[in-house]
C-alpha cells in the first residue's frame, strides 16, 4: 500500500509541474523600448476610443499624450525658470515623423492585452494600428539543454534513471527559453549526473546533501533562474522538487520489485562511501563547460546582432546609441530631463548681475550660495553646495520620477539604457525582454564559473582525498 500511495503522490507532482511549465510558458518578445510596448494608430482615431479600448482589455498605465503634465517642481520655482523647450520636444514621443500617427506606450505586463486591444480597435473603426512586439521562439537554446542531456545520458551509469530525472528540467528549458534559464538547466542535469552515481545504494538521499559538489550545483541551478524571471525562479525550484519526487517513484517501483523477487542484490557499500567526484565524473562536470559558454556565445551574438522591425516603415521615437548615426529628428532623454530641472532648480541662485543662460550641466558642477557670518576677525564668507550634477543628484530625479501620480513619458526615458539617446528612425533595432544585458552576461560567466571551481576543488583537494579513501579500502 505505501508503495502505491508514494507513486500516487510522485505521479500528481509531474502532472502539477508539467502543467504549470505549460500555463506559465513564455517567450522572449523583440521590442524596441525597454519594459514598454509601443501601439500606433493613424490620427482618424480619437486618442480617447483608442484608451477606451485599451482600457476594455484590461491595459493599465498606459503613457499618452493627453496623460502629460509639466513634471511638479518646486513650489519656489519661478515662471521664468522653466524652460518650454523641453515640454514642447518631449511631445514628440506621440506621434510618427510625418504626424501621421499617434503612438501609446504600453507597460510590458499588458503586452498581450495590448494585442488583443489593437485587434478589437482595429475590427471596431477600421483604423490602421498595430503593435511593436514580435515573438522569437530561440530554439537553440533548449537544443542546447536536450544535447547535454542526450551526452549526459551515455555517461551515466544509470541511464534509463537519468532520462526519467532529467526530463524535467528540460521542460523549465522548453517553457522560458532564455539563456540564463537554459544555464540553470544544463547545471542542474550535471548534478542529477553526479546523483546518478549513487543510485539505489543505502543512505542514498542524505548522501546527496553530504556532497559539496552536488550542494554547489543544485543551489546554483535554483538560483540562477530568478533573474531572468520571478516565474523562472519558482519553476527552477519546481523542478528541483519534481527531480526529488521522480527518484521517490523510481525507488518505489525498485522497492515493489525487490518485494515480489525471490532474492534481491544489495551493493556493498552505502552511498556514504561511494565518491561523487573521480576522474571520469570531474571530466564530465569540465566537459559542462561547452553548452554553457555556447549559451554564452548565442547571447553576445543575439546583443549584438539585433532583429530590425519596420512598425509599417513609420519613423518613429526609438533609442540609438550614443555615435550612432541617425536620420531622424532628435527627441529629449532623461538626460535631457535632468538639465531642465538643474536648470529649474539653479536659476533661483542665479546672480542678478548676470544675463547668460545657464548652461547644460556636466559632471561634477555645483549649485551654491555664500554665507557671510560675522566673527571676532571679522565678516567670514562662507560657501554651502545646494546641489551638485552627479550620479547621486540623478538618482534622485530617477526616484522622484518613480513617484509621480501620472504616466509620465518621464517613465519611458529612465527605463531605458543610460548610454542611449532617441530620434526619430525607420529601420528600428529590436530588443529582446529576456536581455537584461549586463545581468544576463554576469550570470552566465557564473554559470562557467561553477563546473570550473568545483573541477578545481576536485584537482586540488578531492582527488588526493578520494586516493587515500581507495588505499584505506584497499587495506
Amino acid at each position: 500500500m505505501k508503495y502505491k500511495f508514494r507513486l500516487l503522490i510522485s505521479v500528481i507532482f509531474f502532472l502539477v509541474f508539467a502543467l504549470c511549465c505549460f500555463v506559465f510558458r513564455s517567450m522572449p518578445v523583440a521590442k524596441i523600448w525597454n519594459n514598454y510596448s509601443v501601439l500606433y494608430t493613424d490620427n482618424s482615431v480619437p486618442e480617447a476610443t483608442v484608451l477606451f479600448y485599451l482600457e476594455q482589455e484590461g491595459c493599465r498605465d498606459v503613457i499618452s499624450l493627453s496623460g502629460q503634465k509639466m513634471p511638479p517642481l518646486s513650489q519656489f520655482t519661478m515662471p521664468e525658470a522653466i524652460d518650454e523647450t523641453y515640454l514642447d520636444e518631449r511631445l514628440g514621443y506621440f506621434s510618427d515623423e510625418s504626424s501621421s500617427y499617434q503612438l501609446f506606450y504600453i507597460p510590458d505586463q499588458y503586452h498581450d492585452r495590448a494585442k488583443a486591444a489593437a485587434v478589437s480597435l482595429i475590427k471596431g473603426t477600421g483604423a490602421e494600428a498595430g503593435l511593436d512586439g514580435h515573438e522569437q521562439y530561440p530554439w537553440l537554446v533548449p537544443l542546447i539543454c536536450f544535447v547535454t542531456y542526450l551526452l549526459l545520458t551515455l555517461c551515466s551509469k544509470k541511464k534509463a534513471v537519468f532520462m526519467f530525472t532529467g526530463i524535467f528540467p528540460l521542460l523549465v528549458s522548453l517553457s522560458q527559453p532564455f539563456y540564463v534559464v537554459a544555464a540553470a538547466v544544463c547545471l542542474s542535469l550535471v548534478a542529477i549526473c553526479l546523483i546518478n552515481g549513487l543510485w539505489i545504494r543505502r543512505k542514498f538521499f542524505t548522501a546527496i546533501f553530504r556532497s559539496i559538489y552536488i550542494d554547489i550545483l543544485i543551489v546554483a541551478s535554483m538560483a540562477i533562474p530568478f533573474a531572468s524571471s520571478l516565474t523562472a525562479g519558482l519553476l527552477g525550484v519546481g523542478a528541483f522538487f519534481t527531480v526529488t519526487m521522480s527518484f521517490v517513484f523510481l525507488k518505489a517501483i525498485h522497492e515493489y520489485r525487490e518485494y515480489r523477487s525471490s532474492f534481491s542484490f544489495v551493493p556493498i557499500f552505502s552511498a556514504w562511501q561511494i565518491p561523487v567526484m573521480y576522474r571520469r565524473s570531474a571530466g564530465y562536470v569540465l566537459g559542462s563547460v561547452i553548452p554553457l559558454a555556447s549559451l554564452l556565445v548565442l547571447f553576445l551574438v543575439s546583443t549584438l546582432v539585433t532583429t530590425t522591425s519596420s512598425m509599417a516603415g513609420l519613423s518613429i521615437p526609438s533609442p540609438v546609441l550614443y555615435g550612432q548615426k541617425t536620420n531622424g529628428k532628435s527627441l529629449p532623454d532623461e538626460n535631457s530631463y535632468f538639465a531642465w530641472v538643474w536648470k529649474a532648480r539653479a536659476y533661483p541662485y542665479k546672480s542678478l548681475n548676470d544675463d547668460s543662460e545657464i548652461a547644460v550641466p556636466s559632471e561634477g558642477d555645483r549649485i551654491t550660495t555664500s554665507h557671510f557670518t560675522e566673527t571676532e576677525r571679522g565678516i567670514v564668507k562662507s560657501e554651502e553646495t545646494i546641489y551638485t550634477y552627479n550620479s547621486k543628484f540623478r538618482d534622485k530625479l530617477r526616484g522622484e520620477i518613480k513617484n509621480f501620480d501620472y504616466n509620465a513619458i518621464e517613465k519611458l526615458m529612465i527605463a531605458q539604457d543610460e548610454t542611449s539617446t532617441v530620434s526619430y528612425n525607420t529601420g528600428i533595432e529590436s530588443k529582446s525582454d529576456s536581455q537584461h544585458n549586463a545581468m544576463n552576461m554576469f550570470l552566465l560567466f557564473i554559470a562557467i564559473s561553477v563546473p570550473v571551481i568545483l573541477y578545481g576543488v576536485y584537482f586540488g583537494f578531492g582527488r588526493k582525498k578520494n586516493e587515500n579513501s581507495k588505499l584505506h579500502n584497499s587495506r
